[in-house]
């Protein structure tokens, strides 16, 4: 499957998640996916994407195994979604997308950050948006490094200079620290809290127990 579909379809789970374990499930899922975007990115002929890739392969493994904790059994661990990668597909828009689903995976576990009650799952969320904010870096510099390709090159890469997404948006901040040590306020980690910027991850919900 293109790759492209791929994290479209990733981005539309993440968005359905409503429980925790789930959500958790699909920011790996999403990692194991830019491992192997950047996988495929590494065998580029040009020098500069191949290293790029190689970086970013790196990094999404990274930030799985950071998030693997948190996933128990289940067809999600074996691979998922990232063994069914066939092909990049023009890399340009490919690269847009994944970048839109770093940035959504990110808040989403600042806010499940923001509410949770262990530290376990505290340090779960932020060694993953840690993990997620280098694999968005380096797909960042993979796609100023296509728009310095030049004709040819940028043709190979899906011809137009690829959409800038989130520059100069709002960013998401959020006051974090592990549940009882200066973390987020009772009023903050009470059912049906919303965080500015954040409205839909913030009807996720911890299961009881």
């Amino acid at each position: 499957m293109e790759a492209l579909r791929l994290i479209r379809t990733a981005r539309h789970a993440l968005a359905e998640a409503r429980h925790v374990p789930d959500v958790l499930a699909e920011a790996r899922q999403a990692a194991l996916l830019t491992e192997a975007v950047g996988a495929r990115l590494a065998e580029s002929e040009d020098e500069e994407l191949a290293g790029l890739g190689q970086q970013l392969s790196e990094a999404g493994a990274h930030a799985a195994v950071c998030l693997d904790r948190s996933v128990a059994g289940g067809s999600l661990v074996s691979g998922g979604r990232a063994r069914r990668l066939t092909e990049l597909g023009e890399p340009a828009p490919t690269l847009g997308a994944l970048d839109e689903l770093l940035r959504e995976v990110g808040e989403t576990l600042v806010v499940l950050a923001c509410g949770a009650d262990t530290e376990s799952l505290y340090w779960t969320c932020i060694d993953g948006v840690d993990a997620m904010s280098e694999c968005k870096d380096v797909t960042a510099r993979l796609r100023e490094a296509a728009d310095r390709g030049g004709g040819a090159e940028r043709t190979a890469l899906g011809g137009a200079e690829p959409e800038r997404v989130g520059h100069g948006s709002p960013s998401l901040v959020v006051r974090l620290g592990p549940p009882g040590e200066g973390g987020p306020t009772e009023q903050e980690r009470a059912p049906g809290y919303r965080v500015p910027g954040a409205a839909e991850a913030s009807e996720l919900s911890v299961p009881a127990g």
